[in-house]
């Protein structure tokens, strides 16, 4: 019995950890389509960035907005995430990971940083979507980004 339900929480973990990566790439690519399959898109999403700079953005109309001012503002954009916990409980899971973040901005300015990235995801009709995002800027003087950096 304990193999069956250690197998199906793999199978779980496995779905969240794909999902989490989902998110990643339609960020990266500036894709609002690809945002919209990974997002419940509802009323009750919640995403706090950027991290240098973070905002609370409530409510999937509010995301989008955010991303169709912020995105533009890039010539090259990439975050992804080294997961470092994927946590599930009943129909709720959460990933926690360092980010790692390139931009180019159309000014021509470079930046990159290392942030500390959460994700919760709910579980719908045996489906795995994202309604929260909050990412934190690790101080460049911390242990963190040292390692991040390895």
């Amino acid at each position: 019995m304990a193999k069956r339900s250690s197998s199906k929480l793999s199978s779980e973990t496995s779905k969240v950890t794909a999902v989490n990566l989902a998110y990643y790439k339609a960020l990266s690519a500036r894709d609002l389509r690809a945002m919209e399959a990974v997002w419940t898109c509802a009323a009750d999403n919640i995403l706090i960035a950027p991290p240098a700079n973070p905002h609370s953005h409530v409510g999937w109309a509010a995301i989008k907005r955010n991303w169709e001012t912020y995105w533009p503002t890039f010539d090259q954009f990439s975050v992804s995430m080294r997961v470092t916990k994927v946590n599930i409980s009943g129909p709720v899971a959460w990933v926690h990971g360092v980010e790692t973040s390139h931009r180019r901005k159309t000014t021509g300015d470079v930046s990159s940083s290392h942030n500390y990235g959460t994700n919760i995801f709910v579980n719908r009709d045996g489906r795995w979507r994202m309604t929260f995002h909050q990412s934190a800027m690790i101080s460049k003087n911390s242990k963190a980004w040292q390692s991040a950096s390895k």
